[in-house]
């Protein structure tokens, strides 16, 4: 994939080499009203919360609506857009996979855990006193400068706050974390490792050593649709991010999704869209 293709913000903390930072809404929001609140990519992970205003966030084409006391979680590579909102106010917790992820177990937060495994549908969450206590924790540990062991006292103190944040979304959302989970998990990251029309069913079954049978009952249980299905719908929305996002051509966006003609990328996308790549274009 071409990770030029849709303007890519990466991870700078100028204060610190650490790869976690807390940073004000206020702050995030001139920036994008000096870009024209261009939608773009993340390199890193991004989690929002808000203190004050009511508003909508876009995220993947779905509009959010927040309000006070809404966490609103963005994975890596998921595109996002910002609208002006003077009433907004609030704060947005940045971290590298590599900050959080020192030793194998640390995977969890971020492919065990629901938190950021909605990449075709984005979904929001709450805080409540607990977050609220370990964000201002964060942020009060972040001026204080590189203390002694600064750096993994600040990565319990994202663990924590990852661990509240999913234990309030199990609160309202039933969530068996099974084998099944674990396995439709796997499933997501094979497939965000290798977003193209060429990947089949058969090819992340082969890769996770698994039956066509089994990885169906998975996804179904907790996406309510099939393996292939599930490919075809984030297939889709990727097309969709480089259609409206990116600057290249048609034909450009055909290759780079696997297209070898791209005459049947567009019948994949009009059979899928009822329009014309270049009508869906227009359109947004």
């Amino acid at each position: 994939m071409n990770e030029s293709s849709i303007p890519k913000y990466n991870f700078n903390n100028k204060s610190t080499k650490l790869g976690l930072e807390i940073v004000p809404l206020q702050r995030i929001l001139e920036h994008s009203r000096n870009s024209k609140h261009k939608a773009h990519r993340l390199n890193f992970y991004q989690i929002v919360i808000i203190t004050k205003g009511r508003g909508v966030h876009e995220v993947d084409f779905e509009k959010i609506a927040y309000s006070e006391n809404t966490v609103i979680p963005i994975a890596m590579g998921q595109v996002q857009r910002f609208t002006d909102n003077e009433q907004l106010e609030g704060y947005a917790v940045l971290f590298t996979p590599d900050f959080l992820i020192k030793r194998g177990i640390d995977f969890q937060y971020l492919y065990n855990y629901t938190i950021f495994t909605h990449t075709i549908k984005p979904v929001s969450n709450i805080a409540n006193k607990e977050v609220y206590t370990l964000l201002n924790e964060m942020i009060a540990e972040q001026t204080k400068g590189q203390l002694f062991d600064s750096a993994e006292y600040q990565r319990n103190l994202l663990k924590n706050f990852l661990i509240q944040i999913e234990r309030n979304k199990r609160e309202r959302v039933d969530i068996v974390c099974d084998d099944s989970f674990h396995l439709y998990i796997r499933f997501k990251k094979a497939l965000e490792d290798n977003i193209s029309y060429k990947f089949r069913v058969a090819d992340i079954c082969d890769q996770l050593n698994v039956s066509a049978k089994q990885l169906n009952a998975a996804v179904k249980l907790f996406a309510h649709s099939n393996a292939k299905q599930f490919i075809d719908a984030r297939i889709l929305l990727e097309i969709k991010r480089l259609l409206v996002y990116s600057n290249l051509s048609i034909k450009e966006i055909a290759y780079e999704i696997g297209f070898d003609d791209p005459t049947n990328f567009t019948k994949y996308f009009k059979a899928r869209v009822n329009m014309l790549p270049s009508e869906y274009q227009k359109q947004h």
